[in-house]
């Protein structure tokens, strides 16, 4: 079983890609993620012997000039191999970043739907927000940064790096 992770540019993919998205048995339903496919630049997908096992959005951009990756959506079907299709995923995504910005320190940014969804950041050092830990003021300044690019400023709260309504819209 060996784990293939491709990567290309959202426009590309078809309604028949979307409806295997949708199918796939994760949070998101196929308006959502036709709304995705318009939204962000990149798709990645993760096959185990050719079948859809995860999915991800996401952009490389630069915010106030400090490079970026942001993931707009991500899902992974919940089966024991979990954890190998999110390593690939993440591995392709940071893949990109270190492929754009070869000497720059890059800024990983995302919204969760569940805490849980913080498993895809392990391997990463310095992770804002993260338990038992009081973000100062430039780590508050780039969740509002944040915020903004995803749309979603008016609720969110920068003490705690929540959106406190509606949090699911806007992808």
């Amino acid at each position: 079983m060996s784990l293939v992770v491709k990567t290309k540019d959202a426009s590309q993919l078809t309604d028949t890609d979307l409806d295997e998205l949708a199918s796939m048995g994760g949070s998101f339903g196929i308006g959502a993620i036709s709304k995705a496919k318009e939204d962000w630049v990149l798709f990645a997908s993760a096959r185990l012997d050719n079948k859809l096992h995860g999915f991800m959005f996401s952009t490389l951009e630069r915010i106030g000039g400090t490079p970026c990756v942001l993931l707009g959506m991500l899902s992974v079907k919940p089966t024991t191999k979990r954890d190998q299709i999110l390593k690939g995923l993440m591995g392709e995504a940071y893949h990109r970043a270190l492929m754009a910005f070869p000497d720059e320190d890059v800024v990983v940014g995302s919204r969760f739907i569940d805490s849980d969804a913080l498993e895809a950041f392990k391997s990463l050092t310095e992770m804002i927000p993260r338990p038992d830990h009081k973000a100062v003021g430039e780590e508050r300044a780039w969740g509002r940064r944040l915020a903004r690019r995803f749309g979603c400023e008016s609720t969110y709260d920068e003490q705690s790096f929540v959106i406190k309504s509606n949090g699911q819209s806007g992808f």
